[in-house]
């Protein structure tokens, strides 16, 4: 008796394992589609001579990553980004002309390598020890017209927890998560960049938005 009711417990805690498997499976593995994606930031100018400055547009170049998601339950759904701080493109003038009159002046070729060198320097990014920064974390959770991702940004050294706004889809073998926000450099732990002791400077405040695409292989018949 005590033999058939050991073999009956293994037995349960098989079928108990193998139903978790099953239920594991049922997230599918997306890959991040770098061409279909689009992240930028908006950066401000600030101080008494603001005016002999350019508000800025960053745009994210060579991403890649990837989401398991699950369509039925998708709070359970991870994802895993990361770009290079080198490949950052600033001021591309497609961006820039659809930003509307704060984005209408025209940076020249030196000040755009400028914003690139300055961004890239001690000061802010520390691009030469730092190369990478990288995305992670899960969701979305909340109302289908409220939803919110928990991130985790490592840069710099370290990580920064943040909760932002997005709007996940998930149909066939594509996902797309979308939304805007906006954040400090003082809340990334960064410093904004200043000359002339402070009268020309870049502004605390900046302005994200995204729209991650991502592909999965079809399923297996």
């Amino acid at each position: 008796m005590r033999a058939t009711m050991i073999r009956l417990r293994c037995g349960l805690a098989t079928v108990w394992l193998f139903a978790g498997v099953a239920v594991a499976d049922e997230s599918r593995q997306y890959t991040i589609d770098a061409a279909g994606s689009d992240v930028h930031w908006l950066v401000y100018k600030a101080g008494t001579l603001a005016r002999l400055g350019h508000n800025h547009v960053i745009a994210v170049a060579g991403l890649t990553g990837h989401v398991s998601a699950d369509a039925a339950n998708p709070s359970t759904s991870r994802f895993e980004l990361q770009f290079p701080v080198a490949s950052l493109v600033v001021d591309d003038p497609k961006l820039r002309n659809g930003l509307g009159q704060e984005f209408s002046s025209v940076p020249s070729a030196d000040d755009i390598a400028g914003t690139s060198k300055n961004m890239l320097s001690e000061r802010v990014l520390v691009g030469d020890r730092f190369a990478t920064i990288r995305v992670s974390g899960q969701g979305p959770v909340g109302a289908a017209d409220a939803q919110t991702l928990q991130i985790a940004v490592e840069l710099l050294g370290r990580s920064v927890a943040l909760t932002v706004p997005t709007k996940v889809e998930i149909g066939g073998d594509e996902l797309t998560a979308s939304g805007e926000f906006e954040l400090t450099h003082t809340a990334l732990g960064m410093t904004p960049f200043s000359v002339m002791l402070g009268a020309l400077q870049v502004a605390d405040r900046m302005k994200f938005v995204y729209r991650i695409h991502a592909t999965a292989a079809p399923p297996k018949n």
